[in-house]
């Protein structure tokens, strides 16, 4: 028969395998998507861990850049330059400016509160989903 303290283990223990589980599978979708769209850890990772996994939109930002940049960002690149579908002169152009961007929104995202961020980013992510719908359609 188990005790009370062992009983709450197995019940924690299951709760955190299923989080384990349901963060993989996330995982997987995003990297799906990140390597055939070039979206993943903004447009998807971003929101479904503040959704599914109650991170807050801070947190939920700087997980996702851990979780993509290095190995996604990389292999990505290693396919997509093979198949030649980059161009070097544009993406070296950009990487002063994300670098430059990257380190000021980092500083500014720190006196932003999580629910304004929230919404920020929410309204960022539906304007360029309609702008990508109109272009996608109606073009």
């Amino acid at each position: 028969m188990r005790t009370r303290p062992e009983a709450a283990r197995g019940k924690f223990m299951l709760e955190s395998m299923g989080r384990i589980a349901g963060i993989f599978a996330v995982a997987c979708v995003c990297g799906v998507a990140s390597g055939m769209f070039g979206i993943g850890g903004g447009v998807l990772l971003v929101p479904l861990l503040g959704l599914l996994f109650g991170f807050s939109q801070h947190r939920a930002q700087g997980t996702s850049l851990v979780a993509l940049i290095p190995p996604t960002g990389v292999l990505a690149l290693m396919a997509y330059s093979k198949q030649g579908f980059l161009s070097w002169k544009t993406g070296l152009l950009l990487i002063p400016g994300v670098f430059l961007g990257g380190i000021a929104a980092g500083v500014l995202a720190k006196k932003i509160q999580p629910r304004s961020m929230r919404q920020a980013f929410a309204g960022v992510l539906v304007l360029l989903g309609v702008w990508q719908a109109l272009e996608a359609w109606w073009r």
